[in-house]
């Protein structure tokens, strides 16, 4: 009935001395490629930035899990916002093919915690606070 415990790889997630660079790298290759005509339609944009927000989770795992749809909503603002300095007026499709991506990469997150705290998975004073006297 009970079997030897399944064993993992080790997690390949960068280190976190790298976090930044690499963030405002993947930053700096979403807003080029929104930017590109490569993602004029709407489901080439959608798949972007899910594909980004998903691969910022995937490695970077001890960020904090709402600074990743935060970093992403100012991408999303610069991708917007560039085309204007050139005339061009914000897209409301665009806009929402970037913010679905975002939403369908950081949602399921978002559900498993709730899942945990509905399963009563709650740490009291947070897992950050300092232990006082």
């Amino acid at each position: 009935m009970f079997e030897r415990p399944l064993s993992l790889p080790a997690p390949s997630a960068l280190p976190r001395a790298f976090y930044a660079p690499v963030g405002a790298a993947m930053g700096a290759v979403m807003l080029a490629l929104s930017l590109s005509p490569l993602t004029e339609p709407f489901l080439a944009r959608l798949l972007l930035f899910y594909v980004g927000t998903a691969a910022a989770y995937a490695l970077m795992p001890y960020i904090r899990r709402g600074d990743i749809p935060l970093v992403a909503a100012w991408v999303v603002l610069l991708a917007e916002l560039a085309p204007c300095v050139a005339g061009e007026m914000i897209s409301p499709i665009k806009v929402t093919a970037d913010v679905l991506g975002v939403a369908m990469a950081a949602g399921p997150i978002y559900v498993a915690r709730l899942r945990q705290v509905q399963q009563g998975d709650v740490r009291p004073g947070g897992r950050r606070a300092t232990e006082a006297a």
